[in-house]
């Protein structure tokens, strides 16, 4: 493996990759850290859902609440941390739901999470967000996910799989 390019907790690297046949060739990665997601269930059934400006596309997106693994090495951590953050609610409860991976270019992974029994217990913010947050039926939110001109992957397959997997 051959570092290409590093800076903060990002990588490029050329690395060596075997195929079945025993033939090698070399591969261009990115090397990033892991993300948190969180669909957080309120009392009412809903979930808290993010409408957030992204300043390079120009516009808000919609997403659950989401954020890096960088502050510390464990994902449920994290998770816990970005929802208060971003939300404003602290999780009595927070299970491990499932992981993706952006893609084999890609080194990272989402981990995402089911939260429930909310408490207001915000953390301050990052001042370098604009956020709302707003509580939706699942449907209506990921509704709005799915309408976005730049589409939020984690949050989309992270609500596609729920509600697939949660069919009455």
């Amino acid at each position: 493996m051959t570092t290409l390019w590093s800076d903060k907790d990002w990588k490029v690297i050329l690395e060596p990759a075997s195929l079945p046949d025993g033939r090698e060739k070399k591969v261009v990665r990115v090397e990033r850290p892991d993300s948190a997601h969180i669909i957080a269930f309120t009392e009412s059934g809903n979930i808290l859902v993010l409408r957030e400006y992204r300043p390079y596309y120009s516009t808000y997106i919609w997403m659950i609440p989401s954020g890096r693994v960088d502050k510390e090495k464990d994902s449920l951590e994290a998770a816990k941390r970005e929802l208060r953050e971003e939300t404003g609610y602290r999780a009595d409860k927070m299970e491990y739901y499932c992981t993706t991976h952006y893609s084999e270019s890609v080194i990272a992974a989402n981990h995402i999470y089911i939260a429930s029994d909310l408490h207001e217990d915000p953390l301050p913010s990052d001042d370098d967000e604009e956020i709302e947050v707003h509580e939706l039926p699942i449907e209506e939110a990921l509704n709005n996910i799915l309408e976005s001109e730049y589409v939020h992957t984690a949050s989309a397959y992270a609500l596609l799989r729920y509600l697939r997997n949660n069919q009455k």
